[in-house]
């Protein structure tokens, strides 16, 4: 739990929607202390149901933050190109200040000494991508998950998932960030 609330990165859109610390313009120990007060109140209320539908609330949105950030931040994840070549990738999605869910893989070369960057806006998410041919002989191959994220220029950049939670992490994380960009579009 610790490692959630030291989550570092900030996506530019939500630093104006946080207005400053943290949620509603408190900081960490302020937001603690109005969940844990919060929480009191939903315990005297009346309407238990009621109290734990607004919990669930309270809990999928802050989950669903913490996903973004991690998303944001950036992991590294094993992509295959268009020939079939496999390239590790430090891979992040975020929602730009523009309101476009970006796309940033970061490759490092020579020792990590040059990097070089390469964006792309995302419109969707592949789930269903096949196996890659080949993986599935290596030491948990059959635990491996793929997924692609369909750009702009119409091309599906296909990524690895060593796990079960990874890829579910990456396909319902990026699929929240164009749900969130979708419902903004709509509201303007």
């Amino acid at each position: 739990m610790k490692e959630v609330w030291n989550v570092a990165a900030v996506i530019p859109v939500e630093k104006g929607a946080m207005g400053g610390g943290g949620r509603h313009g408190h900081s960490h120990k302020q937001n603690v202390h109005l969940k844990q007060q919060h929480s009191r109140e939903l315990d005297s209320s009346s309407s238990s149901s009621f109290s734990d539908e607004l919990l669930l609330a309270e809990e999928n949105n802050f989950l669903g933050i913490c996903t973004q950030e991690l998303l944001a931040r950036g992991t590294e994840l094993l992509k295959r190109t268009r020939k079939g070549e496999l390239h590790w990738k430090v891979v992040s999605v975020y929602i730009n200040r523009m309101g476009l869910v970006m796309l940033k893989m970061k490759s490092r070369h020579v020792g990590g000494t040059i990097t070089k960057k390469k964006k792309s806006v995302v419109v969707e998410v592949c789930r269903e991508v096949a196996a890659w041919p080949g993986r599935h002989l290596l030491e948990g191959g059959e635990h491996r998950r793929y997924f692609g994220l369909r750009t702009a220029e119409h091309r599906v950049i296909e990524f690895e998932c060593a796990t079960q939670r990874d890829y579910e992490l990456w396909t319902k994380g990026v699929a929240r960030l164009l749900t969130i960009v979708d419902g903004r579009k709509r509201l303007a």
